[in-house]
């Protein structure tokens, strides 16, 4: 399952987008500081599968959410402080280390009675994801210079192992310094790798949030690579998901609000970590699964359990529509709809997988 770290400037909104999550589709609990939710991925083509096999289960992708409670108020600039010092307090975003992605909220929104994390400045999403950015520069710097030492000292005695990590992390440390995050940084696989151990948070991808109101107008910005942006105007949403939900549908049309808040937000996480969804379907379940877009029949074999993915011999696959078309997997086949494919068939979002294996 994938986990999402959620991080916010006071004030923008970061727990409402947590609660409209675990409002919409999810449950949450509690640990120590941070709360973690795991949501339930709406998937319309899994309600259609479901409808035309009547299973005994329907099992739903998930994704994990976790609220840190981790937010400063305004955020020193980098010319301000050290990296050494900034690794001395406590860490804000240990809770967030071991996710996939981060998830920012900023505030696009105006009202006199919430005042904006830097006090008496106007509300500015722009310099708000920057100043976010800046303690995530300075986070992976404080660690990457740690280390860099450490590597050091162990050269100047002659012990060579780390030479590789050391090049690495010197380059690391150039352009953490210059302010810009690693994540747009043309890693080497390998490199990458090595890098992950660390937990670097600006290496992660992100996802803006921009949290607006009736006012706010225009397109988000998130230039750079791995990012994006949506907006989605948190307040009334979190109104709306408090509705039954046969209500909600009627409710937005009424308000003029285009797209589910939830899927909307849901949907760019799958699109920022390059996940798909392919489907197992039959009469004791039907259920959706998740793979990295360019992963192979016998990773997806490996997902349903790891028996799959060391006896695979073949996987059968039908796109989903043509199955809903079919009417079941038996007529597939008879109009060729249906395909055999070997371990290194790319699985595509929507298909319909049963694996054939040793046992």
């Amino acid at each position: 399952m994938k986990r999402v770290g959620i991080l916010g400037l006071p004030q923008a909104g970061k727990t409402t987008l947590f609660e409209i999550l675990m409002q919409g589709a999810g449950h949450a609990a509690v640990a120590g500081r941070e709360q973690v939710g795991v949501v339930r991925v709406p998937d319309p083509r899994v309600d259609r599968l479901a409808a035309l096999y009547r299973p005994r289960k329907t099992t739903y992708a998930q994704i994990q959410f976790v609220d840190s409670g981790a937010a400063r108020g305004a955020p020193v600039a980098a010319e301000a402080r050290s990296a050494r010092q900034a690794a001395k307090g406590p860490d804000l975003f240990s809770s967030v280390r071991n996710c996939d992605a981060l998830l920012a909220v900023v505030r696009d929104f105006e009202n006199p009675a919430v005042p904006t994390a830097a006090r008496g400045a106007p509300v500015d999403p722009a310099r708000d994801l920057r100043d976010l950015e800046a303690e995530l520069v300075f986070n992976d710097l404080a660690i990457v210079e740690g280390r860099i030492e450490k590597l050091e000292r162990e050269l100047r005695v002659g012990r060579k192992e780390g030479e590789r990590e050391h090049t690495l992390l010197v380059r690391c440390r150039g352009i953490l310094e210059q302010g810009h995050p690693l994540r747009a940084e043309p890693f080497e696989p390998e490199a990458l790798k090595l890098l992950r151990g660390f937990q670097l948070l600006s290496l992660k991808p992100l996802l803006a949030v921009y949290n607006r109101d009736d006012r706010s107008a225009g397109t988000p910005a998130a230039a750079g690579a791995g990012r994006l942006a949506v907006a989605l105007r948190a307040h009334l949403e979190r109104e709306i998901v408090a509705l039954p939900a046969g209500e909600r549908d009627g409710f937005r049309a009424e308000l003029g609000v285009a797209e589910d808040g939830l899927m909307l937000v849901i949907r760019a996480c799958y699109e920022l970590l390059g996940l798909i969804s392919f489907f197992t379907v039959g009469p004791d379940e039907v259920r959706a699964w998740t793979l990295r877009r360019g992963e192979r029949a016998v990773d997806a074999a490996g997902e349903i359990h790891t028996d799959l993915a060391q006896g695979f011999i073949r996987a059968e696959v039908v796109p989903w529509d043509r199955l809903l078309e079919a009417g079941n997997q038996a007529r597939a086949r008879e109009k060729a709809w249906a395909r055999l494919e070997g371990r290194d068939y790319m699985v595509q979002d929507g298909d319909c997988i049963e694996i054939r294996f040793n046992k």
